[in-house]
């Protein structure tokens, strides 16, 4: 397997034009690459939740920001990076420029790194796989830390890759001319940029350590001296980083593990979903995690043997295999551990294993006879891109941009619209300000486990059903059974795959009643509070009393028997005006 070392050792790399080119040309190209794949249509895609989120946080104050951050468990440096693009008015092209941006950067990295390695053929694959994954130009055009968290991992992969292979060098003090300060910065600096953005670094932090072990192990000479520097680094690391791990720990009063409560339980088509999408080359949809249609289903599969087989020709060089096989395995196998005890397994968590992956398929290539390379080399561009193109038409995200647009032209005076979901509410009063209605009708969240629903006093009522994240949520046969309270819907609209409307007239709600002649009602199954199993409303020579059936000792059921074991009075649609079933909605209801 050809080497770069042997072309042209560190020291002479910026001082050699012919090297220099051949160092910076090739990862330069590639990211040119991946800079159009990643700009191109990188407003086509609505908000989702997420990155509605990072919006809202990027435009707080900056002592809200910081403290906003920490207690959700994320260090403020990306939604500080983020403040700038954040204006007024959503712009998703200008909201996702940096996500872009440093996506590009990952592919001049990897890029550069497969050079170091294997040459420039290894470096052209490493860099062409990288530059058209689906799951990276996704990322790429997503307002989210991601893409930066792999820059900076892919930063410090480089530096400890030119460490590895130069460790003697590696061990001389940082003082002489010579010595390898820029590898050691780098892995630093990376490093801690990691660090500071996610604590789903913290494997990375772990697997260098390893790796670094390996090479002092194997570098019987100057093993003192690279220890020391060494220990160096690990100093400024914890120096730097540990402090506001401790912050981010007092924050949240140390629950590591809260607010995953999302995630689904892993099953085994749910790995295999989340694998293929996130190193096979496969579309999903974000917010199911499902496998979208593909054209070349199988390339991924072409993929993975040649990053068995790169890692295999690696073995020959234990201190490269340490760095980049554990660089790629530290995160799966994290966070197939945690999720014994808490589900975490997401696409989002692996994107930086992603770059050494394909840093092992480039030296695969690189290590297979010369007259293959040029066919596998067009057979990775052309199937990488075949596999890359349906993702600019496929809907990964949920229109709730249509759905704004939607409810701009239809809505009237006195109409409501109904989320299904506070965080519905959320998107939709967030999107509700390009198309300026906003101020003129009402959103409203459905919270089952605090207070009636008031919906019947609207002429027009529209329901809102619809994916903004995510974790589990009802079924649309359990969201329609619901809503049939309120009678026929008048009219329907769908949008994609996760969005639908249910418009009542007033006409089609139920007539109303009186209250001091309304019949029992009988609340079942609560949304909050699944052991709830109904609560009952009886009207008695004009006085209500209600009744609570269930599971008393649960969690969810004292919550909601807290909001509800109150006197009556207190909820205005039960005390001053005319009563519909629909005021006391918490799930099906029974007269």
């Amino acid at each position: 397997m050809p080497t770069a070392s042997a072309k042209w050792p560190f020291t002479a790399r910026f001082t050699d034009f012919k090297a220099l080119n051949a160092a910076i040309a090739l990862p330069l190209a590639l990211a040119a690459l991946a800079a159009l794949l990643r700009f191109h249509g990188l407003a086509d895609k609505p908000l989702w939740y997420d990155e509605i989120l990072s919006l809202t946080r990027a435009r707080l104050p900056l002592d809200s920001l910081v403290i906003d951050a920490l207690t959700h468990k994320h260090y403020p440096t990306y939604f500080l990076l983020l403040r700038p693009f954040a204006s007024a008015h959503i712009s998703e092209w200008a909201l996702r420029f940096p996500s872009a941006v440093f996506g590009t950067v990952c592919v001049f990295l990897v890029t550069r790194s497969a050079i170091e390695i294997g040459g420039a053929l290894a470096g052209l694959v490493a860099g062409l796989l990288m530059a058209l994954s689906p799951l990276a130009v996704q990322f790429g055009q997503e307002a989210r830390p991601y893409t930066l968290i792999s820059c900076s991992v892919l930063v410090a992969v480089w530096g400890l890759v030119c460490i590895a292979r130069e460790s003697e060098a590696a061990a001389l003090p940082f003082s002489r001319p010579d010595a390898l300060r820029g590898p050691w910065l780098a892995y630093l600096l990376g490093t801690i940029g990691a660090l500071f953005v996610e604590n789903n670094t913290i494997p990375w932090l772990i697997a260098s350590n390893i790796a670094f072990l390996v090479i002092v192990h194997r570098t019987a000479s100057a093993r003192s001296a690279l220890l020391r520097n060494w220990a160096w680094t690990q100093a400024a690391i914890a120096l730097v980083w540990l402090p506001a791990l401790i912050i981010m720990y007092s924050a949240n009063r140390g629950a590591a593990l809260t607010g995953l409560e999302w995630v689904p339980q892993p099953t085994w088509d749910n790995i295999r979903s989340i694998i293929a999408a996130v190193y096979m080359f496969r579309l999903s949809d974000m917010m199911t995690f499902g496998l979208l249609p593909a054209p070349l289903p199988q390339f991924g599969v072409a993929v993975v043997a040649l990053v068995l087989f790169g890692a295999w020709r690696l073995k020959s060089q234990p201190n490269l295999l340490a760095v980049i096989g554990l660089a790629f395995v530290a995160m799966p196998v994290t966070i197939l551990l945690i999720s014994i005890f808490q589900p975490v397994l997401v696409p989002r968590y692996l994107l930086w294993s992603t770059g050494p992956f394909f840093l092992m398929a480039g030296i695969g290539v690189a290590a297979l006879p010369a007259r293959f390379s040029p066919a596998i080399t067009a057979a990775v561009a052309m199937g990488g891109a075949v596999s890359l193109w349906p993702y600019y038409s496929s809907e990964t995200k949920p229109r709730w941009d249509q759905v704004a647009a939607y409810l701009a032209n239809n809505l009237r005076p006195q109409g409501v619209i109904v989320a299904e979901y506070p965080a519905v509410q959320t998107i939709v009063t967030s999107y509700a300000e390009p198309f300026h209605f906003e101020s003129k009708f009402d959103v409203l969240a459905w919270r089952a486990h605090r207070s009636p629903l008031l919906v019947a006093d609207g002429e027009r009522k529209w329901i809102l059903y619809g994916r903004v994240g995510q974790g589990a949520q009802e079924s649309e046969e359990e969201f329609r059974h619901k809503w049939a309270v309120l009678g026929n819907p008048a009219a329907e609209a769908r949008f994609g795959s996760h969005i639908l409307i249910l418009r009542f007239d007033k006409s089609t709600t139920p007539p109303q009643q009186s209250l001091n002649s309304a019949p029992s009602v009988i609340v079942q199954r609560a949304v909050s509070a699944p052991n709830l199993d109904r609560m009952k409303f009886s009207n008695s020579n004009g006085s209500w009393q209600y009744q609570i059936y269930g599971n008393r000792g649960s969690c969810a059921a004292k919550s909601a028997i807290s909001a509800w074991s109150a006197p009556i009075t207190r909820f205005p649609s039960l005390s001053s005006r005319a009563f519909s079933p629909a005021d006391m909605l918490l799930g099906t209801i029974v007269r």
